[in-house]
C-alpha cells in the first residue's frame, strides 16, 4: 500500500500562535498593575483566528484552550465586566463547596465507574456551575510506599481560581492523594498558583515523589516576575511535604521571555539521590527572528525547535541553566521538529530522554533517545530507537480528538537478572493503514502500543514488540490503542496501560486496558481494567477545546521499590462528565 506522506505543519503552527500569545502578554504585563486578563485573551484570539481554518485543530491544547476562554468570555450572556471583576459570584452550596483555599473537602467515598477508583471528587464538579461541566485529564501518578499522589488538568481548578478572582492568579491544575497505597483518595481544590496575579498555571502535570511525604509537581507556568515587571514563560514546579495535601507556591524552574515558548514539561527524580531532580521541556525558541533578542540566537534569521532539561540539586528550590539535549533550526535544517519529551533515571543515576523526532523530508517521524551519564550536564548524541507512523488520521483519532505518538521510558532498577534495561512505550499506527474516503480524508491508521528495549543502556534497541497485537483479539479491519503508560516494578516485571477500542466492532468506545510481561517484553498478559467502556463526548466543558480528552496518562510504580505492582490513573467519561479515576495492577 502507498502510504501518503502527512502534512505536518503543526510545529509552526504552534510556535507561531505561542509567539503570538506571550508576545501580547509581554507588552502588556509591565504597564498594568491589576492584569486585564479578558482583553489579553481577545487579542491573543484575534492574532491566533488568522490561522488558516484548516489549521486551527493542529494547534496545541495550551493554545485552544486560550481560544476557547476567549470565546466563552465574549459570549452575550456572559457577565464579565471590562473591569474583570465577576457580576454574579459563583454559586454557593454547603455541600459542594471546597473549603477556602486548595483545601480538600474530605475523602471521596465513592467508587469509580466500572470497579475503578475515584481519584477526582465528583463533589467539585459542578460546584461553581451547572453549565460549564468540568473535565480532569492528563494525568501523572507519584507512588513512595504507602503514598500516591495523582496530578491532572482541572477545568474546575480553574473555576476556582479565576471564577473567583478573575484579576488573580490562576490555576488549571489540580491533585489527589491518597494516604493508603490508592486504595482512596482526596481532592484539593486546586494546585497552589501563588499570590503573583500574573501566575498560570496552564496544566500539562507531571509528578514525582522521593518519600512517601516528599513530593514534586512540574507544570507549564507564565508570570510576570522577574527583576524588572517582565512576562516570562516556562516551567513551574509546586513542592510538597506531606504527601501532597499542601503545595508550595510554585518554583520557576525555567523562566524564558517573550522571544520562547515552552511546552510539554516533564519530570524525574533521581534514585541516588533525593535532591536531585530533572524536568525536561520544548523550547520553540523564536528569538533569531528578533532585532537585537536579549540574548545571541542559536539559530539566526530561524526558527529553533529544542528539546532541553534543566535540573535541580536541592530539591527543586533552586534550578541550573538549560542543556540543549536536541536542536533544530526549521529553516536550515529542512523542517525539522522535535517534541513530546519523557526523561526517566537508572538505578546508577544515567538520564536518559525519550521524544519524538519530526523530519520534514520523508514519511515516517522517528522516536529517539538521549543519554546522559553526568547528571544531564552533557548528552551524548541521540539514537533512533525506530520509525513511527502517526495515528489515526495523522493525529486525530476517531471521533474527531487529537492525539499523538510521545513515547514514554521506563528503566529497571530492581536487583533481577533485567537491570538496567530501558524500556520506550509508544503508539504506532504503520501495521494498520487502510484508505478511507481518499478525496476527502486519504487514510486511516489504527495506532498499536509497541515496546521496545534497551540492555546496553540505551545505545541499541530491540525491534518494537506490539503489547496486543490487533490481529489476536479483533476481527474488524482494526481498532485503537493510544497514550501508554509504562513502569517497571522491584520485581523486574513491566507494565503498561492504554487506551483500547476493542470492545466495540465501530472502533467508538473506549476502555482502559493493562499489559504485564514478567520475561522483559517478550510475552504479554493483558487485564481489562475499566469495566464500563465510554464514548469521546463533545463540547460538555466551555473552558477546554471542544475536541480534547487529553494528550498523556502516564503509569508508576512504587519509587522506593517498597511494594510490586503498577498504579495508573486515566480518564474515563460518564454522561459526558469526564473524571480521573484509576487502577492497581498487580
Amino acid at each position: 500500500m502507498k502510504r501518503l506522506k502527512p502534512i505536518k505543519p503543526w510545529p509552526i503552527i504552534f510556535a507561531a500562535a505561542s509567539a503570538l500569545f506571550v508576545t501580547v502578554l509581554a507588552e502588556n504585563a509591565g504597564a498594568q498593575t491589576t492584569p486585564d486578563k479578558k482583553d489579553l485573551l481577545n487579542k491573543t484570539n484575534a492574532l491566533l483566528s488568522k490561522i488558516p481554518a484548516q489549521h486551527q485543530a493542529l494547534l496545541s491544547s495550551g493554545m485552544q484552550r486560550v481560544q476557547q476562554l476567549a470565546r466563552v468570555l465574549n459570549e452575550t450572556h456572559s457577565k464579565m465586566g471590562d473591569s474583570g471583576t465577576v457580576a454574579v459570584p459563583p454559586k454557593a452550596s454547603p455541600a459542594s463547596t471546597p473549603s477556602a483555599g486548595n483545601a480538600p473537602i474530605g475523602p471521596i467515598t465513592v467508587p469509580g465507574p466500572g470497579g475503578t477508583i475515584q481519584v477526582s471528587d465528583p463533589r467539585l464538579d459542578f460546584a461553581n456551575s451547572e453549565m460549564a461541566g468540568f473535565t480532569q485529564s492528563e494525568t501523572s501518578t507519584a507512588w513512595c510506599g504507602d503514598t500516591v499522589v495523582v496530578g491532572y488538568n482541572d477545568s474546575g481548578a480553574f473555576a476556582r481560581t479565576a471564577g473567583v478572582n478573575f484579576n488573580g492568579a490562576w490555576s488549571f491544575s489540580s491533585a489527589s492523594y491518597s494516604s493508603d497505597r490508592g486504595r482512596t483518595f482526596t481532592a484539593i481544590s486546586y494546585l497552589n498558583p501563588g499570590t503573583n496575579p500574573f501566575n498560570f498555571i496552564g496544566g500539562d502535570p507531571a509528578v514525582v515523589c522521593t518519600s512517601p511525604t516528599q513530593f514534586y509537581y512540574a507544570s507549564i507556568f507564565a508570570s510576570g516576575q522577574d527583576s524588572n515587571g517582565n512576562f516570562f514563560n516556562g516551567v513551574a514546579v509546586n513542592l510538597s511535604a506531606d504527601g501532597g495535601q499542601t503545595w508550595s507556591d510554585p518554583v520557576a524552574a525555567v523562566q524564558k521571555d517573550f522571544t520562547h515558548s515552552i511546552d510539554k514539561p516533564w519530570l524525574a527524580a533521581d534514585p541516588t539521590n533525593a535532591n536531585r531532580l530533572y524536568v525536561t521541556y520544548t523550547d520553540f525558541d523564536f528569538s533569531g527572528l528578533y532585532p537585537n533578542p536579549p540574548t545571541p540566537p542559536r539559530c539566526v534569521n530561524d526558527i529553533r525547535y529544542a528539546i532541553e532539561l534543566i535540573s535541580s540539586a536541592d530539591g527543586g528550590r533552586t534550578w541550573g541553566a538549560p542543556v540543549i539535549v536536541h536542536e533544530e533550526c526549521l529553516f536550515a535544517g529542512g523542517f525539522n521538529g522535535v517534541q513530546g519529551s519523557n526523561p526517566a533515571v537508572a538505578q546508577d543515576g544515567t538520564v536518559y530522554v525519550g521524544y519524538e523526532f519530526f523530519p520534514g523530508a520523508v514519511p515516517n517521524n522517528e522516536i529517539h533517545l538521549a543519554r546522559s551519564v553526568d547528571h544531564g550536564r552533557t548528552f551524548a548524541a541521540p539514537v533512533k530507537v525506530y520509525n513511527v507512523w502517526p495515528n489515526g488520521n495523522f493525529g486525530l483519532l476517531q471521533g474527531g480528538f487529537r492525539n499523538n505518538e510521545f513515547p514514554q521510558v521506563a528503566v529497571d532498577r530492581s536487583a533481577g537478572p533485567s537491570r538496567g534495561t530501558v524500556y520506550l512505550a509508544w503508539s504506532d499506527a504503520s501495521r494498520n493503514i487502510f484508505q478511507d474516503l481518499p478525496f476527502f480524508v486519504g487514510t486511516y491508521a489504527y495506532p498499536d502500543v509497541v515496546v521496545a528495549k534497551s540492555t546496553d543502556g540505551g545505545r541499541t534497541f530491540t525491534t518494537p514488540k506490539t503489547v496486543s497485537p490487533a490481529s489476536q483479539n479483533f476481527t474488524g479491519r482494526g481498532r485503537d490503542q493510544f497514550f501508554p503508560g509504562i513502569a517497571v516494578d522491584r520485581n523486574g516485571t513491566v507494565g503498561v496501560c492504554y487506551y483500547d477500542r476493542r470492545q466495540d466492532p465501530t472502533n467508538s468506545v473506549i476502555d482502559r486496558y493493562c499489559s504485564v510481561s514478567e520475561n522483559g517484553g517478550s510475552n504479554w498478559q493483558e487485564d481489562r481494567v475499566s469495566e464500563a467502556s465510554w464514548n469521546p463526548a463533545h463540547a460538555g466543558d466551555v473552558v477546554v477545546n471542544p475536541f480534547y480528552i487529553g494528550d498523556y496518562d502516564a503509569l508508576s510504580s512504587d519509587f522506593l521499590l517498597s511494594h510490586g505492582g503498577f498504579f495508573g490513573a486515566f480518564e474515563v467519561q460518564t454522561n459526558g462528565n469526564p473524571d480521573v479515576v484509576a487502577a492497581r495492577v498487580q
